[in-house]
């Protein structure tokens, strides 16, 4: 970045706000490039086998990289952390513990297993804001399945209202619930940015694939 890049990030609205994502495909680092698109800082941290999101559709077409990825990841900063070793996590608790907003949407119950959770982190650091995504939320019977768009799409009823009246139920051409839950959690973490700067508050935001979805449809 040279002088006259890094004067205009600087001038952006989030610029000095750290942020810090263990984020995977789409809803997660969807969320936080909003906030990098924003000026935030963004340290996006992988485990040494990578965002999945790397490897989705690459091919000898795109040279090696995944249009995915880069879609919902310029402008990061990427570090590898090992949290199956007790050091990995030392260091991931200690990105975390320096950043303003921390995104998580990984596998039910892993970052509670490693206490970077929301119950965990705010004890040490009272005015951070922790957020998650999941597929079907914490609490209920689906808690622990895999948060997948196409599974958000139909059990919301969106695909018995997409494609011709009369026939079978069809998905959105594009990952919808996927993107609409990163820009829904975006504007709730913004809302939470603006509190935080003038009360100090933290919070902790919850958001899910089903029920953006379903939020998406409440006009019908």
């Amino acid at each position: 970045m040279n002088d006259a890049q890094q004067s205009a990030h600087d001038e952006l609205p989030l610029a000095g706000i750290r942020v810090v994502e263990f984020g995977q495909f789409i809803a997660g680092p969807g969320a936080t490039q909003v906030l990098a698109d924003l000026g935030a800082s963004v340290t996006k941290i992988e485990s040494p086998n990578g965002d999945n999101g790397r490897r989705f559709g690459v091919s000898p077409a795109t040279q090696g990289r995944s249009g995915l990825f880069m879609a919902y990841n310029r402008g990061k900063r990427s570090i590898v952390v090992d949290m199956r070793q007790p050091e990995g996590v030392a260091v991931a608790r200690q990105l975390a513990l320096q950043a303003d907003v921390v995104v998580q949407n990984a596998r039910a119950g892993v970052i509670a297993s490693l206490e970077l959770d929301a119950a965990t982190l705010p004890r040490a650091k009272p005015g951070l804001i922790h957020t998650s995504l999941s597929g079907f939320g914490s609490g209920g019977p689906s808690r622990e399945r895999p948060g997948l768009d196409i599974a958000a799409q139909a059990e919301s009823g969106m695909m018995s209202i997409t494609g011709e009246r009369g026939g079978t139920p069809l998905k959105a051409g594009f990952p919808v619930a996927d993107v609409s839950t990163a820009n829904a959690t975006a504007n709730a973490i913004l809302a939470a940015l603006f509190r935080q700067a003038r009360t100090g508050q933290g919070e902790s935001i919850e958001t899910s694939l089903l029920a953006v979805a379903i939020s998406m449809q409440a006009q019908i």
